[in-house]
Formats: structure tokens, sequence, C-alpha cells
């Protein structure tokens, strides 16, 4: 059921997160954008958790198994009338991006005009859109801007993976293009383990393409950013410090945010080059002299998004400075610190002293976010 659209538009200018992902993804980022005073709504489906937040203020509903049809976001856009969209998983960015281009496959109805413009203004360039090509794209751009990159090579088979570690060694890395926190990437050290993933009924299925990687030793980094028009507005690095499991590949649970010149110097560089727009995230692997190597592109908000205003680059203020609010200065720690990711530290180990000792994200504030966390929790381990 979609939402009576919240009472006077006009009040401040809104924000539509698109979700059409189950899962966790962008969960924090509508009480910063609310913070930020702007208004938010929501379209797209109800497992995607940012929608059950308290912030948001008006649902529209996508069905899960309605594809490209692509009705219930022109509906949105009509009714709402947003400023800006953010797309908050891989699923939704790749549909945004094929409005933008104006290319959209089985769409059932014309794509109108102010559908498209919203779309462009707030993803930026439609010629810099990485489509359903997005590790693809991140190599080529990367590698034209001058940016160190891991290399990588289209993995269809165990041929053409063996082919590309014999050249470049083992360990390789394996990740299907839908890949996000760790999910779908494989990290292989020998070639009977290649062939063994390679023929299974998980690497067949080609919903979603494989890229095989080379391993690159380090410490794993990640810059976030809010562009405009090809260009950083607001910028924010960090350290992995834990890992939620103990696969390479877990996800982070604690994070140390700090000032890392290599990683936002080579993110202002992607972005220039593909006129982006609107959140954007990058994972790179710092080697022990601080030279960071890119590993992935996320054409989404990450993890991280949410936490700017903790050194004093608030991702959320700098999208509503666009849409017309003061970009007043907000107080900030402005150092270096370490943040416990909720849920994954919490879940990881419920006595961690991080929980205390760390800026805890928990959206201790988002009350109907937090009570179906909390309900949801055996989904969410």
């Amino acid at each position: 059921m979609t939402s009576t659209p919240p009472s006077n538009p006009a009040a401040r200018p809104r924000i539509l997160l698109v979700g059409l992902l189950p899962g966790l993804g962008g969960m924090h980022l509508p009480r910063h954008l609310a913070r930020a005073d702007l208004d938010v709504v929501f379209c797209g489906v109800r497992t995607a958790f940012a929608s059950h937040s308290g912030h948001v203020r008006a649902f529209y509903a996508w069905p899960s198994d309605g594809g490209l049809a692509v009705t219930p976001f022109i509906d949105c856009v009509t009714q709402s009338r947003p400023d800006w969209v953010v797309p908050l998983d891989e699923l939704a960015a790749q549909v945004l991006q094929q409005i933008g281009v104006g290319q959209l496959q089985g769409a059932q109805r014309p794509l109108p005009a102010e559908v498209v413009t919203l779309v462009r203004k707030s993803l930026g360039d439609p010629r810099g859109y990485p489509l359903f090509a997005v590790r693809r794209r991140a190599f080529e751009s990367a590698r034209a801007a001058g940016v160190p990159v891991a290399l990588q090579a289209d993995a269809n088979t165990f041929e053409a993976c063996a082919a590309f570690a014999r050249l470049h060694g083992y360990p390789v890395v394996l990740k299907q293009e839908s890949s996000r926190g760790g999910a779908g990437t494989i990290l292989l050290d020998t070639e009977a383990a290649l062939r063994d993933f390679t023929s299974s009924e998980r690497f067949r299925d080609r919903k979603w393409p494989w890229v095989v990687q080379s391993f690159v030793a380090g410490a794993l980094g990640m810059h976030a950013v809010f562009a405009h028009q090809g260009r950083v507005l607001a910028g924010l690095s960090a350290l992995q410090t834990q890992r939620r499991g103990e696969r390479p590949t877990s996800p982070s649970s604690v994070v140390k945010l700090l000032r890392h010149d290599a990683m936002a110097d080579a993110c202002a560089a992607l972005v220039a080059a593909s006129g982006a727009g609107g959140f954007h995230g990058w994972d790179f692997l710092i080697d022990e002299v601080g030279h960071a190597t890119l590993i992935e592109h996320n054409p989404r908000p990450i993890s991280i998004s949410h936490l700017g205003h903790l050194l004093g680059d608030d991702l959320c203020r700098a999208l509503a400075s666009v849409c017309g609010v003061d970009r007043d200065s907000v107080p900030s720690r402005g150092h270096e610190c370490h943040v416990a990711l909720f849920p994954d530290e919490w879940q990881r180990d419920p006595l961690s002293p991080m929980l205390n000792d760390a800026f805890h994200d928990a959206p201790w504030d988002d009350r109907t976010l937090f009570t179906v966390l909390l309900q949801q929790n055996v989904r969410l381990i």
C-alpha cells in the first residue's frame, strides 16, 4: 500500500530514497538527511530497513516482482515532487541509471521528461553511468585517470580464471557485479579451489556477471563522497579495524575515520572524469606506506556515508546545500575517531569494549527503525 504524500510539500527540499533490495543498506540516511533540514520519502520494498525509519515521511511501494516496470517510481515522482533521488542499493542504482540514459528496456509506459531530468540532476552525466558493469567501468575509469587499481578481467569460465591466475598469481578474488558488504566476493588460493568453485551452481548462475581480480595485500580502506556535476562537495575516509566475521571479505564492524589524501585524491579524479553526482563509495587496499589501490566502486551510499559530521564534512548537509538549504557549520570532533558500526559490531561481540569506547552509530534516536531492527534480529545475523 502506498502512503499518503506528506503535507506542506514546499516546506523543505524533498529527497526520494529508492531501495529495491532487502537489507540494511542506507538505513542511517533518513535521520541524517532530516537533521540536514530535508524531507525524506521512500520508494521501494518494505524489506529494505531504511523504509522503516521514523524520519521517512511517506512510503511508496515498488513490488519486488515488478522488475523494470517503473510505474511505481514514475507515480512517486509525480505525486511527491522530489528535489533529488538517491539509490540505496545496486539494483536501484542500475534501474535509475537506465532511466537516466533513457534506455530502460521493458518499461510499461514512456518515461516522462521530468523523471529523466530528476535522475540526471541527481546522478550526474549519463555518459559516466556504469549501468550493469560497475566493476569493469571502475577498472577502466581508474586506469584512464591514472588511479592505481587491482588488475581484473571477466570471469566467465574456469579457463579464463585460471589463465588470469597463471599471469598474476594466487590468491585471486572472484566478485559478482551485485556483491555488497563482502557477499558475493570469494578468495581462492589454489587452482583446485578455483576449479571447485567455478564448477559450482553458484558460479554457473549467470544472473550477475563475475570478474576475477588480482589479490592486493594491505588494510581495507574506504572513501565516501557526495558529488555534484563532477565535483566532490564532501568526502570521508575510513580504515577497517575490525571485521564482523573471520572471512577476509567479511564486512567491517569497526572503522577508524580519518583524512586520507591518497584515497580522497583518487576519488576526486574519478568523480571529475565521469561527471558523477550523488553518493558514491570506493574501497581501497592501503599498503604499509599509505599507497591506495582501488578494488571496488559503489554508485550508492556506503556504510560510512552518514558519518561525515564526526569529521566536519557532512555528506548529507552537502546534499542539502545543493537543494538550497544553507550549509551552516556543524560542530564536530574534527579528528580521527573509531566508530562501532551497528549492528555489525554488536552482532560480532555483544560485549565488545568498542560499543562503549568508540562512537556507536546505533539509531538510538530513531525509535521506529530501532524497534524493527530488534524485532527482525534473527534475519540480521
